[in-house]
């Protein structure tokens, strides 16, 4: 079976999914009286369009893809979304997204047996020192922007460049 070779530029992914998380926001509030949204709907929304967007880098995605032996205890680990290759069926690139520093997703993405991985991070700590602990190869692609879910009563979202800020 012939091999092919995908190549992902990272920034353009970057700048795809901030695109994504934008538009995930404007079709979450689209239709509704309080423009809310709660982080676990986000997370979804977020997951579905990097499913739908596979196609485009001749890929083909899954949800919540086991990657084994991820703890100390041999127990294995879900990565939100992972793209495999239509022409040969390999793992492309992994995909995980979160709203909080875990070191348990960094180890999940290290884990995963492919030539991209990436970190959506929403959050708004500083995450580089974790990082650079964890992922001393730089094998890690960071996606970082900040939604801030605030308290129902300040609304509505503000969207700042490539910052989502969103207000629950």
């Amino acid at each position: 079976m012939k091999q092919t070779t995908l190549v992902i530029d990272a920034e353009q992914v970057r700048e795809i999914i901030v695109r994504l998380a934008n538009d995930a926001v404007r079709e979450l509030t689209q239709n509704r009286k309080k423009k809310m949204v709660d982080k676990l709907e986000f997370h979804m929304a977020l997951q579905k369009k990097l499913l739908e967007i596979a196609p485009d880098f001749c890929c083909y995605g899954e949800k919540e893809h086991l990657i084994p032996h991820v703890q100390e205890n041999g127990r294995g680990g879900r990565i939100d979304v992972a793209w495999w290759t239509l022409a040969d069926r390999k793992l492309l690139a992994v995909f995980e997204i979160d709203s909080t520093i875990r070191t348990k997703s960094l180890r999940k993405i290290l884990h995963a047996d492919c030539s991209y991985r990436f970190w959506v991070y929403y959050g708004n700590r500083k995450i580089r020192d974790v990082l650079e602990t964890l992922d001393t190869e730089q094998k890690i692609t960071i996606i970082d922007f900040s939604i801030e879910f605030r308290k129902k009563d300040q609304w509505p979202p503000k969207i700042i460049n490539e910052q989502i800020v969103m207000e629950l």
